[in-house]
């Protein structure tokens, strides 16, 4: 039995009280995932009570199933207004969100035709306007459809920003697994991405008192482990393959609102997908689809922690560690280099919100000693070896390596380090640098 088949998406618009002390709930009404998605849409639209529908997509995903869902929304009878964008090259600012919010103000629905980008700007002016936000993905990669956040770059730094989630998300597996592969593998990619930032979020936990709840982690039962065994059927395309890769991605998403925030599948992994992205808007240096940066950094990340969980207790030296860390002098010098005085001023505002003081580092070094036995323990549940991920989303067809991406070597090899500075989050690549295996 599948999890959504588990579950019948009957948590769908509950409320729950969980042993960790909050009040869950997934205020998403609808999640539909066969075919004749179009028609469920534009039917839901209608059944309430939605007379005028503004519409957003690409020229890419407009033609992957667009004039289909126009005409059944038409025949729904709902009035539209449309907005495509360029097929390549557009991206998810504060800016472009506020001005679609501006350009729907007057329509009932929010809906989005396409992926990422295209769902994040429907889902920030809806959630701007106080409207319904209608998803209709065209490919399966990335695991934001079902999520309360969006990623949207603020004064050129990527941000991960709350909103309201999508009131209902449609997706025809046949249409999907039109998209090309890599997009799939990408789907792939940022889900298994989970494998390292769920260690991330429960270290946060055990480490610097940061909200934890097991709660989210169990829409993922089963499911990755399907992932694993249908590697090569995904790779091949084939729509039942495709199906479960959306499948997980829509799940995930239920962790992430179910968290109240994207902890339990954004770690380290994705600053430094969002380094690598940040490089190409600031200064035109190449970068790739958010899964495959994700994918090649998890891989990166999980290796982090099978050298942080494989250190010997005895051999931690505190006294050493703190020695070796670099001055903050040295760290603003390297914010300023990566980002000048604009974008740098976001990140120092959001490094100084995180970085620790002599003291409290040495505190943190002497915690990670102590727990370094019930780390291993714990973080057992979620983590995976790197060379598993790896040849799982390779056999789906995406790459592992960072030298087999369209990204930039060069910038992706300086995020490993630098990446830890973009976000108030612990991640392993602090816990990394504080450990000395970084």
């Amino acid at each position: 039995m599948s999890q959504a088949e588990k579950w019948g998406w009957h948590t769908l618009g509950q409320r729950e009280e969980c042993s960790c002390g909050e009040v869950h709930e997934l205020p998403i009404e609808a999640c539909y995932v066969d075919a004749g998605a179009a028609r469920e849409l534009a039917e839901f639209a209608r059944g309430r009570g939605c007379r005028r529908a503004f519409v957003i997509s690409d020229e890419n995903t407009r033609e992957a199933d667009g004039e289909q869902l126009l005409s059944l929304l038409g025949v729904n009878h709902l009035a539209i207004d449309e907005k495509i964008y360029p097929g390549s090259g557009l991206e998810a600012t504060q800016e472009r969100a506020d001005e679609v919010a501006a350009a729907g103000a007057e329509a009932d629905v929010y809906v989005a035709i396409g992926a990422g980008t295209i769902s994040d700007l429907a889902k920030s002016a809806g959630s701007k306007q106080g409207k319904p936000v209608l998803l209709y993905p065209t490919a399966a990669s990335m695991n934001g459809y079902t999520s309360a956040i969006v990623a949207l770059k603020v004064n050129g730094l990527k941000r991960t920003l709350p909103c309201a989630p999508a009131t209902g998300i449609f997706a025809n597996p046949e249409v999907v697994a039109t998209a090309p592969q890599l997009m799939v593998a990408a789907g792939v990619a940022d889900f298994l991405s989970k494998c390292s930032s769920a260690c991330d979020w429960q270290a946060a936990h055990m480490l610097r008192g940061g909200y934890y709840c097991r709660r989210p982690r169990e829409f993922n039962e089963g499911i990755q482990e399907r992932l694993f065994a249908e590697s090569l059927a995904i790779g091949r395309g084939e729509p039942e393959g495709i199906k479960l890769v959306l499948e997980a991605l829509l799940l995930s998403g239920f962790g992430m609102v179910m968290a109240g925030s994207s902890a339990p599948a954004s770690g380290g992994e994705h600053l430094i997908s969002h380094y690598l992205d940040m490089k190409h808007a600031l200064y035109g240096s190449s970068n790739d689809l958010h899964g495959v940066q994700v994918g090649v950094s998890t891989v990166y990340t999980l290796g982090l922690w099978e050298k942080v969980l494989s250190l010997s207790v005895d051999a931690i030296d505190i006294d050493a560690l703190v020695a070796a860390q670099p001055r903050e002098e040295e760290i603003q010098e390297i914010i300023q280099e990566d980002w000048g005085d604009k974008v740098g001023a976001e990140v120092r505002s959001q490094w100084a919100e995180k970085r620790l003081t002599e003291k409290a580092l040495r505190e943190e070094l002497a915690k990670f000693r102590e727990m370094l036995p019930k780390l291993r323990a714990r973080l057992g549940e979620d983590l995976q070896p790197a060379s598993f991920v790896a040849r799982c989303i390779e056999e789906c067809g995406g790459p592992s390596r960072p030298e087999d991406m369209a990204a930039s070597t060069k910038e992706f090899k300086k995020g490993l380090k630098r990446a830890r500075y973009l976000r108030n989050r612990f991640t392993i690549l602090d816990l990394a640098a504080e450990t000395g295996v970084a």
